[in-house]
This record gives structure tokens, C-alpha cells and sequence, in this order.
């Protein structure tokens, strides 16, 4: 007897890398659970890795978006903000629920060089998904105002951190790999090495702790910038990642820093209010490492906890460093602590997981 195949979504990403981030890595077990096959689209895809190559604009969208190919899909989902132009006018033609990840809100300075046509498109499509999930609390009026979403709109915070995280990784090993003295503490950078992101705090507190070491995990490093970080008077205490890590590799990574550094100065409207969609920060928390972050309101939370800093000049980012390392084994506890009561990654999964069933029903 012929097994019936199972019903399929359609997911598209801004980027091929994407699809192991948190968000996304969710949505698809819920997809699987829910009794979903996934298949998943991005315009970067390398043949071979699993995801379907595709293109963004509204040419190829109306071009491809009336191809029986399509019709084979029960829903579609994306995260922003050019995927929601295939996938939103996928489901609108085709009559099927939209799941939309409002992973970036391109507001204010940080709105991008597309044509206000456009804009308006990608905003009408979201008002038409079914669910929005956004990664953190703070950014639900932020992505109301946006989007211009109805009252009775279904938005659900599902933060950027994994449900359950990588084991961390062998700290000896790492260490050494690292060039880090065993009674040398580590203060771990990852993500976009930039001035906005606070490489600078970052590198400057060498000057302040002879027995400091920066490893950092950068993402897009240019060939002067890589130049010069290997030229600075402290080089010999700064560890540069040479080639990207998977998700589960920098997580697990991150496990033998110290301190973790989640700096945001960019004064776009997403940017001050990061909160928990910060993956970085969950990740850091998540992994038991307290963190560094700049003072906004969606990190209150950590002063509640215990398990990082809030700064905003130089001087504060070194006494920073002084408070957690003076009780750092009680940061850490407070670092996991917060994980399972704030962050609480599980229990948003299933609140995640009720409103995508009731979407998809």
C-alpha cells in the first residue's frame, strides 16, 4: 500500500545561514511536530545543503508565484523583511495561512535602501500573516506601529536562543587552542566586529587587565579591519576566529568565556530594544557566561538577575569587568537561573507551537 506523503511548508530565509539560528531551527521543529514537512528556500542556497535556491523580487515572485509547483504547500512562513515579499504573495495567491518571523523591523535609520512601493508591500503582507512571532517583548509595539497591525493581530515573543543548547565545548582544549594562561580570565566577542557592537570597549579593557584575553568570534571581517587587529599593541591577547562557526560551534565556544560582550549602540528603533532577541545574549546566558551590555530598558532584567552589567563608557566597561569577576561563580548560576525563568525558551515554544496549530487549522 502507497503511504500517504505528508503535508509540506514552504519557508524562505534572507539567508542560506539563517536556517539554524533559533528562530528558525523552532518554527521548523513546531512545523515537524505539527506533522509538517519542511522545505526551505533562500537566495544563497549552495547545492547540497538541503535548501532550495531561490530569488527575491517582486519580478521573480510574479513571475513564479503561479506555478502549480506552489499549490503543493499548506502554508508558507519567512523571516524579514525581502522574504515576506515571496512568501506573503505566495500565500495570498494561493490561499494559504502565512507564519511571519519579524526577526528584523527595518524602521527608522535602519529601514534599507528599498523603494517605498516596495515597503508598502512587504507591510500589507504582514498584516495579512496569521501569526507574527517577534523576539522580544519590547519590540511588539515597535512591530505594531511598523506594520500597522490590527489590535486583535497574533503576535507571540520567541526569543533568540535555543531550546536546548550544544554541550559546551571542551574548556581545556579550548583554552589552549585560544593561547590563554590557565589563571587568565577570557572575555568572549561574537558577532559583527564594529564600533556600533563595541569592539572598541572590547579591545581598550586589555589595557586595564594584564591578564585579560579577548576571543572573538567575528562575522564579514574585512581584510583591513582583520589587518589591524592583528597589529594592536595587545595582539598577543586577542584571539580572532579565522573561518564562521555553526550555531552549535559558536554556542558551545562561547561556554569557556568568562564574560560575554552584547553591545548595541545603534540607535535605529530595533537596536534599542534588543532584550532577549539578541542572540548573542542568549546565547552567552544560555551557556552560563554573564554578559556586558549597553543600557537600554529590555535589559533591566539582568540587574534583576545578577547576571550582567549594563555600561556606557570605557570606565564602566572595566568596572564592569571587576564586579562580575569579583563573584563570578555566582554570576554564573545567575546567568543559567535567568535562562529558565526569563528567557524560558521552552515553555515560549509552546506557546509558539499553539498558535502556529491554530493557524495551520
Amino acid at each position: 500500500m502507497k503511504t500517504q506523503s505528508k503535508p509540506k511548508v514552504a519557508h524562505f530565509l534572507f539567508h542560506a545561514v539563517l536556517s539554524g539560528s533559533p528562530p528558525n531551527t523552532a518554527l521548523k521543529q513546531i512545523f515537524t511536530e505539527l506533522g509538517y514537512q519542511v522545505d526551505e528556500y533562500a537566495p544563497d542556497a549552495i547545492e547540497g545543503d538541503g535548501i532550495n535556491s531561490t530569488s527575491y523580487g517582486l519580478i521573480w515572485a510574479l513571475k513564479q508565484a503561479w506555478r502549480p509547483h506552489w499549490k503543493r504547500y499548506e502554508a508558507f512562513s519567512c523571516t524579514s523583511e525581502d522574504p515576506i515579499a515571496v512568501a506573503g504573495l505566495l500565500a495570498f495567491i494561493w490561499r494559504k495561512p502565512l507564519i511571519f518571523i519579524s526577526d528584523e523591523i527595518k524602521s527608522g535609520s535602519y529601514r534599507g535602501d528599498r523603494p517605498n512601493y516596495y515597503k508598502r508591500l512587504c507591510r500589507w503582507l504582514m498584516r495579512r500573516s496569521a501569526v507574527t512571532v517577534v523576539n522580544d517583548a519590547s519590540r511588539i509595539p515597535l512591530q505594531k506601529e511598523y506594520a500597522q497591525l490590527p489590535a486583535k493581530h497574533t503576535i507571540i515573543v520567541y526569543p533568540g536562543c535555543f531550546v536546548t543548547p550544544p554541550p559546551p565545548a571542551d574548556k581545556t582544549a579550548m583554552r589552549k587552542a585560544w593561547g590563554v594562561k590557565p589563571d587568565h580570565h577570557i572575555l568572549c566577542f561574537s558577532g559583527g566586529c564594529n564600533l556600533t557592537a563595541g569592539i572598541d570597549l572590547t579591545i581598550d579593557a586589555l589595557d586595564a587587565f594584564n591578564d585579560l584575553h579577548v576571543v572573538t568570534q567575528p562575522l564579514a571581517v574585512d581584510e583591513l579591519t582583520r589587518f589591524l587587529m592583528v597589529r594592536t599593541h595587545n595582539s598577543s591577547r586577542i584571539y580572532m576566529q579565522e573561518e564562521r562557526l555553526s550555531w552549535n560551534e559558536a554556542w558551545a565556544s562561547a561556554a569557556v568565556a568568562d564574560i560575554g560582550v552584547a553591545i548595541y549602540r545603534n540607535q535605529a528603533p530595533q537596536f534599542q530594544n534588543m532584550g532577549i532577541s539578541s542572540n548573542r545574549l542568549c546565547m552567552f546566558l544560555a551557556m552560563g557566561v554573564p554578559v556586558i551590555v549597553n543600557k537600554q530598558p529590555s535589559f533591566d532584567f539582568l540587574d534583576q538577575y545578577q547576571c550582567g552589567v549594563q555600561v556606557e563608557t570605557q570606565d564602566e566597561f572595566n568596572q564592569a569587568i571587576k564586579t562580575i569577576l569579583a563573584d563570578l561563580e555566582q554570576y554564573k548560576a545567575n546567568a543559567l537561573r535567568c535562562t529558565a525563568e526569563y528567557i524560558d525558551t521552552a515553555g515560549k515554544l509552546q506557546v509558539l507551537k499553539q498558535a502556529v496549530a491554530e493557524a495551520l487549522s
